[in-house]
């Protein structure tokens, strides 16, 4: 994008928000669009999941939509901007020029004196350096700051995880937390033949106890599983979404063959619902 293209979009912003701009845009605010900022950037994701190798961007549909959702996920930034701007905060131009000098300054390695990195590790190891330098100012500073609160549980557990291991605060192979794996579900299948024995005559009290503790449970056994993926060098938040992916497509189909019969999935047994979806699942390895 040109500067001029980049002024252009920047003026377009303002005018939708200004007094004879667009109704809508003018009447929301930081708190209102939040929900938009992660649509958006999931809306990416979604475009991502398709990008499998830099050959699928030939496709002119697939390029088409990924300018289109990363414009999508620019406009919000802009917006969240342009409101600052109005309260006299900052600019846009502000956020670009704190980014710029940001990236800068943590790639001593390229712009500065520092050592030229030779690989990914070590160039990833002179930005943590490089980090640490400017949060040490802080004494109240944690390595788990950096870590958004609102990132997905599962994603947020990889970051988390990463932090904590480049201390030195890990297993030093994958034993542990395969045992770690193994003693966590064990604990959760206690809870939940606890939950499944409380009679419905017992105070509710109790029973979110039980309920809660079965949910701490579950949880543990989550993280858990998350340390194995990390150092497996698996991604969580990719894995569970690329099974979400996998059983849309399965349950699509069984409701397909079963429309197909007149009948919708509430109106057959479970029996015959899995036998369409064992028969989605041979198709899957077919297109393999």
């Amino acid at each position: 994008m040109s500067t001029t293209a980049i002024s252009d979009l920047i003026q377009t912003v303002r005018k939708l928000r200004a007094p004879d701009g667009c109704p809508w845009d003018r009447a929301q605010t930081h708190q209102s669009i939040r929900q938009y900022l992660i649509e958006e950037a999931y809306e990416v994701l979604d475009v991502l999941d398709q990008i499998t190798s830099p050959e699928a961007l030939k496709d002119e549909k697939l390029r088409y939509i990924f300018r289109e959702e990363l414009g999508d996920l620019l406009l919000q930034i802009l917006l969240h901007s342009q409101m600052a701007d109005e309260l006299g905060v900052f600019k846009f131009e502000e956020v670009a020029t704190a980014l710029n000098e940001k990236l800068i300054r943590r790639h001593p390695h390229v712009f500065g004196d520092a050592a030229k990195a030779n690989d990914e590790e070590s160039a990833f190891q002179s930005w943590e350096k490089t980090k640490a330098k400017e949060k040490a100012a802080n004494p109240n500073a944690s390595i788990l700051d950096g870590v958004p609160k609102g990132l997905p549980a599962l994603q947020r557990a990889s970051r988390v995880l990463e932090k904590v291991t480049k201390v030195g605060f890990q297993w030093k192979d994958l034993e542990g937390p395969l045992g770690k794996v193994d003693e966590e579900l064990s604990e959760f299948k206690t809870e939940i033949a606890a939950c499944e024995k409380l009679s419905d005559k017992i105070p509710l009290e109790l029973q979110d106890k039980a309920r809660k503790q079965a949910e701490h449970e579950l949880g543990d056994l989550f993280f858990s599983l998350c340390n194995v993926a990390y150092l497996t060098k698996l991604n969580p938040e990719d894995a569970f979404r690329t099974t979400l992916k996998r059983f849309e497509t399965r349950f699509k189909h069984v409701e397909q063959r079963l429309k197909q019969q007149g009948r919708t999935p509430d109106q057959s047994t479970l029996e015959e619902m899995d036998r369409y979806w064992d028969e989605a699942k041979a198709l899957e390895r077919k297109s393999k």
